[in-house]
């Protein structure tokens, strides 16, 4: 797995020694004497990823003042490259393959051997930690502390998925289809609701632990996001959690398709015994209910209108008609 790959080009005007802190991560860059040139060094030690003391950096600078450091990290899934962006007195490093996603800022601090030393340390043990959980690659997929899923990878297997949440489903649990990003794992997998036969993907950040279901090429605050918490989903926990999600949807449903209903049938009004098509109103009203078939009729002095799923899945299991 790869975050970013650079050739070696010389330290440049790099001015070291100094030390980065921030995130819950620590770095120290130094530099040797050695080939003629000076060889650019660093430590970084974060909670779940870092080096093991301090290796050799690949330096590229730019006449803007921008410096990037490429080194090897060890992570939960083994060596990868790492990246750090040094500007001024701050750093910054991309951990996202999504523009300014999952970025940890740094800022220039004056550390003591002995911070150092501890941090190292710390790190050291919490990435052991953090290798023996991705080799048994068990996870529960959370959200603001409660369980709506699960994911296990397997190696080189296919990872299986199962969510359970007001907004997506699961029936049980399926295979999905991995891909590597960078830092990232693309989870793809069968999902309901599916409209077009669509399926669900989630962006899986290996370094932060962290899970993110994608809308676009762009991150959004629409987006739902999770976290990878170590543990398994007994039949009977799983059970409970898809039922609680089914009930949660179907309310939510009701009281949106309803309410749209409602909508529908004023605007379809057109006095005199005469109600518009549904075939007559614009895009802007047919994406309000996707995944519905939709009728309007007249029904004594207004409209009504119809709605039942094209097929029953999670999120559309909504059958009546409503008047306004």
């Amino acid at each position: 797995m790869w975050w970013m790959l650079a050739c070696s080009v010389g330290s440049g005007a790099l001015e070291t020694p100094f030390d980065l802190e921030g995130d819950g991560v620590i770095a120290h860059v130094s530099s040797v004497g050695g080939c003629g040139n000076n060889e650019v060094r660093i430590g970084l030690w974060g909670p779940r990823f870092g080096t093991d003391g301090e290796v050799r950096a690949d330096v590229v600078s730019d006449p803007s003042g921008v410096t990037w450091l490429h080194f090897r990290v060890g992570t939960g899934l083994g060596e990868a490259i790492a990246a750090l962006r040094i500007e001024g007195e701050s750093g910054v490093i991309p951990l996202g393959t999504r523009p300014g996603e999952s970025q940890l800022h740094l800022k220039r601090v004056k550390l003591t051997p002995e911070r150092r030393e501890q941090a190292a340390a710390t790190s050291a043990v919490a990435l052991e930690e953090e290798q023996l959980l991705w080799a048994d690659g068990a996870f529960l997929l959370q959200t603001d502390g409660k369980t709506v899923g699960e994911m296990r990878f397997r190696g080189d297997r296919s990872p299986i998925v199962s969510v359970h949440d007001t907004w997506w489903l699961t029936p049980r649990p399926v295979e999905g289809m991995l891909s590597a990003d960078g830092a990232e794992l693309v989870v793809g997998f069968d999902v309901e609701p599916s409209f077009q036969g669509e399926g669900g993907l989630l962006r899986v950040n290996v370094p932060l632990r962290t899970v993110v279901a994608p809308l676009g090429d762009v991150p959004i605050p629409e987006e739902h996001r999770f976290v990878l918490v170590p543990g398994r989903l007994d039949e009977g926990a799983r059970a409970k959690s898809i039922q609680a999600a089914m009930e949660s949807a179907d309310a939510l449903e009701q009281a949106f398709v309803e309410d749209t209903a409602r909508r529908i049938a004023k605007e379809a009004f057109e006095g005199e015994g005469r109600c518009k098509a549904w075939a007559d109103f614009g895009e802007e009203w047919a994406v309000l209910l996707p995944g519905y078939e939709v009728e309007v009729t007249h029904t004594g002095e207004h409209c009504s209108v119809g709605v039942e799923p094209v097929r029953i899945q999670h999120g559309r299991r909504f059958r009546g008609v409503v008047s306004p």
